[in-house]
């Protein structure tokens, strides 16, 4: 079990007194959670810069909520993000870096809770999207701290990489979709910073790579976007990130995340400064 603060403390013991008088997880909505929130931020001596790390202390509060969660995993987890951050944006300055914090703590409280890791990255990325969108936050900056925030949690409870990239490429697909923005660029920014950070740790590129342009695939089919687009943005932003490694990096993710996967024709640019003069 993940250790809580007072403002953790404060959402679980609200939302569970909301769940003893509705008799149902579906007591717990993305207003009641904001409700919550707003109550055990008020109650703070103070905020301060410590805003994110409160945030982070709520999500894993609010999911604590529910001991274990079942069918309803994905609904639950991004409805108490967007809960949690409309909250906080109600009572300090919302900042994209407190959506980063507050994936972290959706996932490390998704864990505790006994959801699986692709569905807690995908919807925790997607409700930290949607409500960021919400309180005004820019889509660009946002992305890339959901991203980090997915690593950072997957990293935390030890989860798999590929699991998590798949899920957050979904996430973020869907929560762009949703919110009017640009989603091929987004999902060309999702995969440059999961590839980026897998280098670091000795990931498979590859391996996540294709990971990256499945959830695209499945996501982008989902919500009306055409999938080749999307998957060979996220394939285009791979190779890129790859070859910012090195060369034989960046052979090994085109090899691996171009062609034809689950039945999309995935086709990327994206090479060495020796290629691209070449071609």
């Amino acid at each position: 079990m993940s250790i809580l603060g007072k403002i953790g403390i404060n959402v679980r013991d609200s939302l569970t007194g909301v769940l003893r008088g509705t008799g149902e997880v579906t007591g717990v909505t993305i207003e009641s959670v904001r409700d919550a929130t707003v109550t055990a931020l008020r109650s703070a001596r103070s905020i301060g810069g410590e805003v994110g790390h409160l945030a982070q202390d709520a999500i894993v509060g609010a999911l604590g909520a529910v001991g274990t969660i079942t069918g309803e995993a994905g609904s639950l987890i991004r409805d108490s993000v967007i809960g949690v951050i409309q909250g906080t944006g109600q009572v300090a300055t919302a900042t994209t870096t407190m959506l980063h914090d507050v994936v972290v703590g959706a996932i490390r409280g998704s864990s505790d809770a006994g959801a699986e890791l692709g569905t807690a990255a995908q919807h925790a990325v997607e409700g930290a999207l949607r409500g960021g969108a919400s309180v005004g936050l820019a889509a660009e900056e946002s992305v890339v701290q959901v991203t980090r925030g997915a690593i950072e949690g997957t990293r935390e409870i030890g989860g798999a990489f590929t699991t998590a990239a798949q899920g957050t490429v979904s996430g973020v697909i869907v929560a762009v979709a949703a919110t009017g923005g640009d989603v091929l660029t987004a999902a060309r920014d999702t995969a440059r910073q999961l590839i980026s950070s897998a280098a670091n740790t000795g990931e498979d590129l590859g391996q996540v790579a294709v990971s990256a342009v499945r959830g695209s695939i499945e996501a982008a089919r989902n919500v009306g976007v055409d999938a080749e687009q999307a998957a060979s943005a996220v394939a285009t932003g791979a190779i890129e990130a790859a070859y910012d490694v090195s060369d034989a990096a960046g052979d090994a993710v085109r090899n691996a995340a171009t062609g034809t996967i689950q039945g999309v024709r995935v086709v990327a640019r994206g090479g060495s400064d020796r290629e691209q003069a070449g071609s």
